[in-house]
């Protein structure tokens, strides 16, 4: 057993044992586990499988009976965001029962929403603290530090050397690691101490990541991710965003190939390159299959009538297999149909409007920096869905991880907001019977 085991195992072990002490400790622990798969690993291919993740869940749902009494106030919690992913859920249940053409596998992908589901709420529920928000954070941004280690020691070229679930290759894998690049810039720009040097040290590995993944996608996200950094950030603040997108280009320049430019440069020759046309065909397929299917396919549906349906790829999918769309929102639009496209949707506008919120409200509540984690968000959920439209991210789970964190965020935010109203308020009702006894 290698020592990299030994130190998950302690890790894992330690969290579950946190956890029963108190049920947030969960949710870093099942992060910890997702970016630590055990099966996707080769230093865990050894251990038995405990369901890992499935073993952290049940964990915090116990956790969460024996210490619900202990769990921090909030004032008017509200967590209508998970009605979008309830929705989801069913309408998913719904085609796969009465519309799918391969009911078998639609069931298993409602299976895994409906799972999902479940564990976003708990992640809005029990995060509910600042000190919570922090170590989940910093839970994630500690994971993706460490893909990029590992892809360092031995990534190449569209070979990353470490996985994920639902992130089973180099352009899944990048455009995750793309997602939680805005929590590193923005903690180095203003964090304390010791959060910008981790930030600078873990940069240029994410960084590295992407230019070996070698994903134009990713590589896109990354700089919708700059503009809206310039964009959107304002002040005296905006000088160091500009500073530091300045450093992240010499950053990618000196770390970036010939081999990571002639791709990237495809995205302007897409018409000569054979990967990307080839989404042009799948995008139109998928419209033809809505078209007929309007319903929806249910899971797995477009991979079952591809060939079908893609004339100009069927002979290379029949040697190699059925493609999948390669847009998550189309891949939503003709597996789930025109409600499933709109209940995603609505999830994420929702998302997008908890955390402007969230911005808005910053001067109201000085306890925390709101306004910089809200907005390392939204630009995480926007760079992400960039990668998604040439990719399917509709089982990804930082999207909603994303979502959930918004929520507790907003919470949070709402009863310090609060608390500050009924101290001032205490404070004005002191004062006149004091100037009465004088």
């Amino acid at each position: 057993m290698s020592a990299t085991t030994f130190v998950f195992l302690a890790i894992y072990f330690t969290g579950l044992f946190l956890t029963f002490r108190h049920p947030y400790f969960g949710i870093a622990t099942y992060i910890f586990e997702w970016h630590n798969h055990p099966p996707y690993m080769w230093w865990g291919r050894d251990l038995p499988d405990l369901r890992w993740s499935l073993l952290v869940s049940v964990i915090t749902l116990l956790s969460l009976i024996i210490n619900y009494k202990k769990l921090a106030y909030l004032y008017k919690p509200k967590y209508n965001l998970i009605w979008w992913l309830v929705a989801m859920t069913i309408w998913m249940y719904f085609i796969s029962a009465f519309f799918a053409i391969d009911p078998k596998t639609s069931f298993r992908k409602a299976e895994i929403f409906y799972k999902l589901t479940i564990q976003i709420f708990l992640m809005m529920f029990l995060i509910r603290e600042i000190k919570h928000h922090k170590v989940v954070i910093w839970t994630l941004m500690i994971g993706v530090a460490n893909f990029g280690r590992v892809a360092w020691q031995r990534g190449s070229n569209r070979y990353l050397g470490v996985i994920a679930p639902n992130s089973t290759e180099e352009n899944a894998v990048s455009a995750h690691v793309a997602a939680v690049i805005p929590f590193f810039e923005l903690y180095f720009l203003i964090g304390s101490k010791w959060e910008k040097i981790v930030s600078l040290l873990s940069l240029p590995f994410a960084v590295n990541l992407i230019i070996l993944a070698n994903s134009r996608a990713s590589f896109l996200a990354l700089v919708v991710i700059a503009a809206l950094s310039l964009l959107w950030i304002k002040g005296r603040l905006r000088w160091r965003v500009i500073l530091g997108t300045i450093g992240g280009i010499i950053l990618v320049l000196s770390l970036a190939n010939d081999q990571f430019w002639n791709r990237q440069a495809t995205m302007e020759n897409y018409e000569e390159e054979g990967s990307a046309m080839s989404r042009f065909y799948l995008w139109n397929g998928a419209l033809k299959m809505w078209a007929d299917h309007p319903m929806g396919l249910g899971g797995n549906g477009f991979q079952m009538l591809a060939i079908e349906y893609i004339p100009e790829l069927a002979e290379k999918m029949e040697e190699h297999g059925a493609k999948t769309v390669h847009n998550t929102f189309l891949l939503v639009l003709v597996e789930w149909g025109v409600v499933g496209l709109l209940l995603f949707l609505g999830f994420i506008i929702h998302a997008m409007f908890i955390l402007y919120k969230t911005r808005h409200d910053r001067n109201k509540s000085p306890g925390y920096r709101y306004y910089v984690d809200a907005m390392a968000i939204q630009m995480g959920l926007l760079g992400i869905l960039t990668a998604g439209i040439f990719h399917n991210r509709l089982y990804s789970e930082v999207v909603y991880w994303f979502g959930a964190f918004a929520v507790a965020l907003r919470n949070i935010q709402m009863t310090e907001i609060e608390n500050i109203r009924m101290e001032l308020q205490a404070a004005e009702e002191t004062i006149p019977g004091e100037t009465s006894r004088v």
